[in-house]
């Protein structure tokens, strides 16, 4: 009967653990903090020609030649702008330091024609780029699912004319970064999504139409008959999550579920040894009686 039982007991704690939920960490998306409410944030902003239009606010050291329409407000130089580039900072830090699920081969990686992503769509994750990174021939990415995207290059970013990056089946421009470490480039008449945190410098090509952010506090940003909106990212942006008002830190808690229920994995085979153990061990106690 004790045997019985001790059987019963092992069976039932690995049985649970197998059932358990047991979780692993995904990609998440830092806050920006102050930065949140900026459309374009600079050192230098350029802008020569009348038409461009920023829903958010705006943020630099030297003015442009021509204002554009803002829908929102300007900070230039004040503590508002100050506080926006130290958490632009914290928040590439907390980019910088997630681990890659997908690392492209070495050298130069065009999204919209990679062998790897034959069909150019991309889930959420962390992709790692080791030369410049482009969106070329005009082509289109979609970015598919809800979750959190980063895409870490060791170069320059740029898209090309009329290129569009499409969000589809929960995806938000909000879970959207753009690391490039070099300058980035967005063609004429093309649509872009996302955050790109890029302080070597942000040229926007003509009638470009962007959901999210332009954030080169130290660099400049170009625009040019250019249509930016910053959506709101505070509460509830990020994925729908709520968010955390640290910057640098996850505003979500992304964890993938996952569940165990083969008697042919590995588990299985653990629980099977200790139920020998177990029996060993009674048939040792037994006979030394």
């Amino acid at each position: 009967m004790k045997l019985l039982r001790n059987i019963a007991l092992v069976s039932f704690t690995l049985v649970f653990f197998l059932i358990s939920p047991r979780t692993a960490l995904a990609a998440t998306s830092p806050s920006l903090g102050s930065a949140d409410s900026f459309v374009i944030l600079s050192s230098t902003y350029t802008n020569t020609v009348a038409g461009t239009t920023l829903n958010g606010d705006l943020g630099y050291t030297t003015g442009p030649a021509l204002a554009p329409t803002v829908n929102g407000v300007t900070h230039s130089v004040d503590a508002t702008y100050t506080a926006a580039g130290i958490d632009q900072n914290s928040a590439l830090v907390a980019l910088n330091s997630q681990p890659c699920t997908f690392s492209f081969s070495p050298g130069p990686v065009d999204l919209a024609s990679n062998v790897d992503f034959p069909s150019n769509t991309y889930t959420p994750g962390v992709y790692c780029i080791t030369g410049a990174a482009s969106i070329g021939g005009g082509g289109t990415i979609t970015l598919s699912g809800a979750g959190t995207y980063i895409f870490r290059m060791n170069g320059a970013l740029t898209t090309s004319a009329g290129s569009i990056v499409v969000l589809a089946n929960g995806a938000s421009a909000c879970n959207v970064w753009w690391t490039p470490t070099a300058a980035t480039t967005l063609g004429a008449n093309s649509t872009f999504v996302g955050n790109n945190i890029a302080a070597a410098g942000i040229t926007i090509g003509s009638t470009v139409t962007w959901t999210g952010r332009a954030l080169a506090f130290g660099g400049t940003v170009s625009t040019d008959v250019d249509t930016i909106s910053a959506t709101s990212c505070t509460s509830g942006g990020s994925g729908g999550a709520s968010a955390t008002s640290i910057p640098g830190l996850p505003k979500t808690d992304a964890f993938v579920l996952e569940t165990n229920l083969q008697f042919g994995s590995a588990p299985a085979v653990l629980l099977l040894i200790s139920m020998l153990l177990v029996i060993s061990r009674n048939r040792k106690f037994t006979s030394n009686r």
